[in-house]
């Protein structure tokens, strides 16, 4: 374990007692954490909101739970977060929220007919080959960051990629 990676779980560990030590935690945190989250949500106030409620849950965390890299723990949970919150926008919209940038009433019908296809492909998707793919194309990451999410190797990464291309093409058709 890294010497950063040991002042990151003491940190952690102190945080509900110490101000210095959430401080510290925030300081050394936050940007990387709002980094990964905006990345993947695309608003900077959403993104914002994640890394709150990622500070939230670090306070609120079993303190005898062991954490064996706690900078790849924090990011995870971002991921996380950030993932939940746009499956879960993508549900409202399906659901029959209006989206408040459709044109008219034949493009907003042909959105919902896409975003059904592709969302039914994803779902056939493994969860860690959505994972790899919705990283990659919706949270713009370099396959070498998301292997070091998912502390994965970077051919795996490749490897789960390419095949959730090859799923996707074979589900919905066309150039993905």
């Amino acid at each position: 374990m890294s010497t950063e990676n040991n002042q990151l779980t003491i940190w952690i560990r102190n945080m509900k007692t110490s101000r210095e030590a959430f401080e510290a935690l925030y300081n050394e945190m936050s940007r990387p954490m709002y980094t990964v989250a905006c990345r993947i949500l695309k608003n900077r106030a959403d993104a914002e909101d994640i890394v709150q409620d990622v500070f939230l849950k670090l306070l609120k965390r079993d303190d005898g739970e062991a954490i064996d890299n706690a900078r790849a723990y924090i990011l995870q949970t971002v991921r996380n977060e950030a993932l939940m919150l746009l499956r879960k926008r993508s549900k409202e919209e399906l659901r029959g929220e209006i989206p408040e940038d459709v044109p008219d009433g034949e493009t907003e019908a042909e959105n919902a007919e896409n975003r059904t296809a592709v969302l039914g492909a994803l779902s056939a998707l493994e969860p860690t080959e959505r994972d790899i793919f919705t990283l990659h194309v919706n949270g713009e990451l370099g396959f070498e960051e998301i292997a070091g999410m998912l502390g994965m190797s970077l051919s795996a990464v490749y490897r789960r990629y390419r095949k959730a291309i090859k799923k996707l093409r074979s589900r919905i058709g066309g150039n993905l």
